[in-house]
C-alpha cells in the first residue's frame, strides 16, 4: 500500500505540473493578454495611459519577459536571478491581485474566502448523502411502486432543474413572499447579517447556508439516488443475496448487511469524484445568493481579467480532481476486501 501510494503521489506531482503549465500559457494565451483591458478603445484609463505607462506596466508584473521564463517565475519563483524577489506558486508565493483586492495577495485573498466555500460545500455534500443513499435504497427494494415513480419523479427533476432558475425561485418564495406574508423568511444572501444582535452567530450563518446548499445539493442528490438504486438492483440479483434469505435471514438483514455494502463499492467513484464539482459547482450559487466564498471570487476575477486569482483557482480545482481520483483508489480498500493495492 505504501509503496502504491508513493507511486501515486509520483504520478499526481506530474500531472498537477502539466495542468499548471496548460493553466498558464491557455490564460496568457489568451486574445489581448491580461493587459487587454487597458488597450480597449473608450477605456477609462485611456487617455491616462501611454505607450511609455504600458510598458512599465509590463515590465513591473513581469509580462515583458518570454512566455516560458514567465511559467517558470511564476511556478518557481526569481529570486535565483539577480534582484529577482518572487519565490513562485510552489514556495508560497501566490503573487498579488490585479483587480479584485488590488495590492493583497492572493494567498490572504483565497484565505478568506475558501473556508465558505467548505461551508457550503461540506453543508451541499453532508445532505446529498443523507437523502440520495436512503432514497435510493428504498426505490430498489420497492422497485415498480408508486413510492419508487416519485422518487423517480423526484430524481429527473432535480437533474434537469436549472440551478440558477431554483435558486432565483427559493429566494423569490422563501424570502420575499414569506416576508410579504408576515411569515419567517430567509435571508436572500449573504454569508451573514450586515447588522442585528444576532449578527454572525452560529443561527443567523446557518440561516444563511439554507438555501445555498439546498441548491448545491439538488442535482448531486437526484443523479446520485439513481446510481444507488441502479445498483441496488444489480446486487439484490445477485446469489449471495438470494442464498441470505434461503437461509432464513430476515429481510432487514439482507439489505443492510449483504446488498448495501456491496452496492456502495461503484457508488463510491461516482461521490469520491463528484467532490471536486461541489467546488466548481459553488460558482453559480454562490453569485446567486452572494455566498463570499471562491466561486464568487472566481467570476469577480474573470470578468475583471485577474490573472493571479483566476490561476490559483484553476491550479486549486486541478488538484482537487488528481486528490479525488486517489481518494476514490483508497476508499476502495475499506468497502471491497478483494482490492489490495501491493
Amino acid at each position: 500500500m505504501v509503496n502504491y501510494l508513493i507511486r501515486r503521489l509520483f504520478s499526481m506531482t506530474i500531472v498537477i505540473i502539466v495542468s499548471s503549465f496548460l493553466i498558464y500559457m491557455m490564460l496568457n494565451l489568451a486574445p489581448g493578454g491580461p493587459l487587454w483591458e487597458l488597450t480597449q478603445a473608450g477605456s477609462s484609463r485611456e487617455s491616462a495611459l501611454t505607450r511609455e505607462d504600458y510598458a512599465r506596466l509590463e515590465k513591473m508584473l513581469g509580462l515583458d519577459k518570454p512566455m516560458h521564463l514567465r511559467y517558470i517565475i511564476w511556478l518557481a519563483g526569481d529570486d535565483w536571478l539577480d534582484g529577482g524577489t518572487r519565490k513562485g506558486v510552489i514556495r508560497g508565493d501566490w503573487g498579488e491581485s490585479w483587480r479584485v483586492a488590488q495590492g493583497m495577495s492572493v494567498m490572504e485573498l483565497i484565505s478568506s474566502r475558501i473556508g465558505n466555500t467548505i461551508i457550503l460545500s461540506g453543508a451541499a455534500l453532508l445532505l446529498s448523502l443523507i437523502i440520495a443513499i436512503p432514497v435510493g435504497i428504498i426505490a430498489a427494494v420497492k422497485q415498480y411502486s408508486k413510492l419508487d415513480y416519485a422518487l423517480t419523479a423526484f430524481a429527473f427533476f432535480g437533474v434537469a432543474m436549472p440551478v440558477f432558475w431554483f435558486g432565483l425561485m427559493l429566494i423569490l418564495v422563501f424570502s420575499l413572499q414569506f416576508k410579504a406574508w408576515g411569515l419567517p423568511a430567509l435571508p436572500p444572501g449573504g454569508t451573514e447579517s450586515l447588522f442585528g444582535p444576532d449578527q454572525g452567530s452560529f443561527l443567523d450563518r446557518l440561516q444563511h447556508l439554507i438555501m445555498p446548499a439546498i441548491v448545491l445539493s439538488l442535482f448531486q442528490t437526484a443523479s446520485w439516488s439513481r446510481y444507488m438504486r441502479s445498483s441496488m438492483l444489480e446486487v439484490l440479483k445477485q446469489d449471495y443475496v438470494r442464498t441470505a434469505r434461503a437461509k432464513g435471514v430476515i429481510e432487514r438483514l439482507v439489505i443492510t448487511k449483504h446488498a448495501v455494502r456491496n452496492a456502495l463499492i461503484p457508488i463510491v467513484t461516482v461521490i469520491v469524484l463528484s467532490l471536486p464539482s461541489l467546488f466548481n459547482g459553488a460558482v453559480i450559487t454562490e453569485t446567486i445568493f452572494a455566498w463570499n466564498g471562491m466561486g464568487r471570487l472566481y467570476i469577480n476575477a474573470l470578468t475583471r481579467g485577474d490573472y493571479p486569482v483566476l490561476m490559483i483557482f484553476l491550479l486549486i480545482s486541478a488538484i482537487l480532481v488528481v486528490a479525488a481520483n486517489l481518494l476514490a483508489d483508497v476508499v476502495y480498500t475499506f468497502i471491497d476486501p478483494r482490492i489490495r493495492y501491493s
